[in-house]
C-alpha cells in the first residue's frame, strides 16, 4: 500500500502558537490553568495538563494570581473582562487571525454597520467573536442567508460588514456572499478565511481525486478536521475520519493500493506519524 501525506496536514501557524505558548508557560512555574481548551485536540490538551496546566470552563474558576491561558480560538470580551476582575494574569493564545475578525466586527459596529459573520453559530470561534459585538447576525451558509437577506426587502440599503468563520470552506463563503451582493447595496466584504485554511483544503481535494481512499486525521470537534472530510468526500468515494491510529479501517481499506492522508490543523505531528 502507498500512502501520501499532504504536504499542509498538522498544525497550522495558530495553533502551534498556542501549544508553544502553552508549553512556555507550564516551565515558568507559575500557577498556570487553561480557559477551556485551547486547540480541538483532546490527546495534546492531556499531555499540556500532564505537564501541569489545569483546565478550568470558566473565568469563575479562576482564582487571584492565577496565570490563565485563552484558546487559540479566542474568547469574548466579557470572558477577559470576568478574568481581569479576579485579579488573574491573562496570556491570550488568540490567533491573529481570529483576533483580526473580533477587531473588524467591534470596528465595523462602532461605524454604524450591522456585522454579520458566516460560519458555525456553535464553534467557539463564533461565539467568541460574537462576544466582540452586540448584534451579530450569524449564518451557516447560503440557505440561512438567503431566508435572512430576503426579510430586508425594504432595507437593502442597510449598511452591512460580513466576515467569515477562519476555517469556513471556501464554496460556502462564495456562495453566501453571492447571495449577500445580489440582496444588500451597501456591503463590506472582509474575507477572513484563514489562507492555510484554503491551501490545506485545496490539496485534500486534490489528493482525494488521485487515490483509492483518504484518511483524515483530527479531533471530532474540529471544524477545520470536519471540512476537509466533506472536501475529500466530493472527490473520493471512501474517506475516513478518525482521530488516532487505533481507530484505522482496515476493512475499508484492505483493498486500496494508494491511500491519502491529510490531518485538521489541531493534530499533533506524533499522531500523523502514528497512523
Amino acid at each position: 500500500m502507498e500512502v501520501i501525506l499532504a504536504r499542509s496536514a498538522g498544525f497550522c501557524f495558530g495553533v502551534a502558537r498556542a501549544v508553544r505558548m502553552a508549553e512556555e508557560l507550564a516551565a515558568s512555574g507559575r500557577r498556570a490553568k487553561m480557559l477551556g481548551h485551547i486547540i480541538h485536540n483532546d490527546y495534546e490538551i492531556a499531555r499540556l495538563a500532564g505537564l501541569g496546566l489545569a483546565v478550568i470552563s470558566s473565568p469563575q474558576e479562576a482564582e487571584e494570581g492565577d496565570c490563565v491561558l485563552l484558546r487559540a480560538h479566542g474568547e469574548s470580551r466579557a470572558a477577559h473582562e470576568a478574568l481581569a476582575s479576579r485579579g488573574t494574569q491573562v496570556v491570550d493564545a488568540t490567533c491573529p487571525k481570529v483576533a483580526r475578525v473580533q477587531q473588524i466586527v467591534r470596528e465595523a459596529e462602532a461605524e454604524g454597520r450591522h456585522p454579520v459573520m458566516i460560519g458555525d453559530p456553535r464553534h467557539p470561534e463564533v461565539l467568541g467573536v460574537k462576544g466582540w459585538c452586540s448584534g451579530l447576525e450569524v449564518f451557516s451558509g447560503p440557505a440561512e442567508v438567503l431566508s435572512w437577506a430576503q426579510t430586508l426587502a425594504n432595507s437593502t440599503d442597510l449598511p452591512i460588514a460580513v466576515v467569515a468563520q477562519t476555517t469556513l470552506r471556501r464554496e460556502i463563503w462564495e456562495s453566501s456572499l453571492k447571495i449577500l451582493k445580489k440582496q444588500c447595496t451597501n456591503l463590506k466584504i472582509f474575507d477572513t478565511i484563514c489562507n492555510a485554511t484554503h491551501t490545506r483544503q485545496s490539496e485534500a481535494a486534490l489528493l482525494a481525486a488521485k487515490v483509492d481512499a483518504m484518511v483524515v486525521v483530527g479531533d471530532p470537534k474540529s471544524a477545520n478536521t470536519k471540512h476537509l472530510t466533506e472536501i475529500c468526500r466530493l472527490h473520493c468515494s471512501r474517506v475516513f475520519q478518525i482521530e488516532c491510529a487505533d481507530e484505522l479501517p482496515w476493512k475499508g481499506l484492505s483493498d486500496s493500493a494508494v491511500v491519502g492522508l491529510t490531518a485538521g490543523a489541531s493534530t499533533p505531528a506524533s499522531i500523523i506519524k502514528e497512523v
